[in-house]
């Protein structure tokens, strides 16, 4: 008896023991209900904007250069000096100049002595024809000496005319001569700053070819930012938009400005239509630029030419924008877009929403959910993918 009284005390301490293995057992091969991570739809500020590098220039760029050669013999501007428009900037050594001018005088005066002395002797002339003309009227002269008479005077004339146009010829040579005596004057075309002096005092300069540069001068006033936009985002431009821009110098000064003219074609010349096939299937994977250019007032001097410009173009904005992040959604067609929306009973669907402007942060909804949908974000899209097909399927869910 006592034997079989510890077998049923054993049985009854085995019980519990064997219950509760039993339900932890049932526990672990439940299936673990789904958590997910959710956001709702909010209220968000966005700014379409589109970004490029660029390079400052002066608004207006002026070669100054010498249209006579010489001697370079006084340089009156170096670098960096404010002038202003017919400031004298340089002067050439005029000998050469003064020389044609004493020599093209000359000539003029030697061609009026040449009319005076023909204007007398057509006076002669003149005298003489008339005689002829009477004695013949009286049969007192021969036909022959009458009319040779007429011949020489008529003559006379006719090289006056040619001395007075000698003369009108030398007269635009003293001209020319004076007018290249004033060249060795060199003057500044414009206002500007000279932002580079290309020759020294005593170098001589050869115009008979090409002109030669003396300084380079810019409008630095009114500058401009030669900007590249590539081919992704210049379908979204138009000429006008708001832009800004820093320079590296200044990263915490924004500069205003206008998005001018797109040029029609890319800056590269690689990518003209005169390239040969395989030049153009070489180029065809490079990244295409179109060249615009933003001017900027510079009052204060801050900007300098070549400067490298960070620009920020404004293409649209909305305030206070029903948004979700762009990360929420799931798939893309157009202005529509698919989420993963989680009930007050655990179950996700696939919801189809409308979303229109987008930053790189988030997107504008436009139609398909409310404030209290709870949208599935995060690690557990798979997840919460499956279950949207099987709530599709009309299956379990997980």
């Amino acid at each position: 008896m006592s034997v079989l009284r510890k077998y049923r005390r054993l049985a009854i301490l085995a019980v519990p023991v064997i219950g509760l293995m039993l339900y932890y057992g049932y526990a672990m091969m439940q299936p673990e209900e789904s958590s997910y991570m959710t956001i709702r739809m909010s209220k968000h500020d966005i700014n379409k904007q589109v970004f490029a590098t660029g390079t400052l220039t002066g608004k207006t760029l002026v070669d100054v250069g010498s249209r006579v050669s010489g001697q370079v013999e006084k340089l009156h501007a170096a670098l960096g000096d404010k002038v202003k428009k017919g400031m004298l900037l340089a002067e050439i050594d005029p000998k050469t100049q003064e020389n044609e001018v004493k020599t093209a005088k000359a000539a003029i005066n030697i061609t009026q002595a040449k009319i005076n002395a023909k204007q007398a002797e057509i006076n002669k002339l003149k005298l003489e024809y008339k005689r002829q003309q009477n004695l013949r009227k009286l049969d007192a002269t021969s036909k022959q000496d009458a009319e040779s008479a007429e011949a020489s005077y008529l003559m006379a004339l006719a090289e006056l005319e040619e001395l007075k146009a000698q003369y009108e010829q030398n007269r635009i040579s003293v001209d020319t001569a004076n007018t290249n005596l004033e060249y060795t004057k060199i003057t500044s075309p414009m206002d500007g700053t000279v932002y580079a002096v290309v020759v020294d005092e005593g170098q001589t300069v050869n115009a008979n070819q090409t002109t030669p540069n003396l300084y380079r001068i810019a409008d630095m006033e009114h500058m401009i930012v030669e900007a590249e936009i590539s081919e992704a985002d210049v379908v979204n431009l138009k000429e006008g938009m708001d832009c800004s821009f820093t320079v590296l110098g200044l990263p915490h000064r924004v500069f205003k400005a206008k998005l001018g003219r797109i040029a029609p074609a890319p800056s590269s010349e690689e990518s003209s239509s005169s390239s040969s096939s395989s030049s153009s299937s070489s180029t065809s994977s490079q990244a295409i630029y179109y060249n615009s250019k933003l001017e900027v007032a510079n009052p204060d001097g801050l900007l300098r030419i070549d400067m490298t410009a960070d620009v920020t173009i404004e293409v649209a904005s909305l305030k206070d924008a029903d948004a979700l992040p762009i990360s929420a959604l799931r798939s893309e067609n157009g202005s529509t877009a698919t989420v993963y929306v989680l009930d007050e009973h655990g179950q996700v669907s696939e919801r189809k929403i409308g979303i229109g402007l987008r930053d790189d942060q988030y997107v504008q909804i436009t139609q398909g959910l409310t404030d209290s949908d709870e949208i599935v974000i995060g690690s557990d899209v798979k997840t919460a993918e499956q279950q949207a097909m099987n709530t599709r399927r009309g299956g379990p869910r997980f």
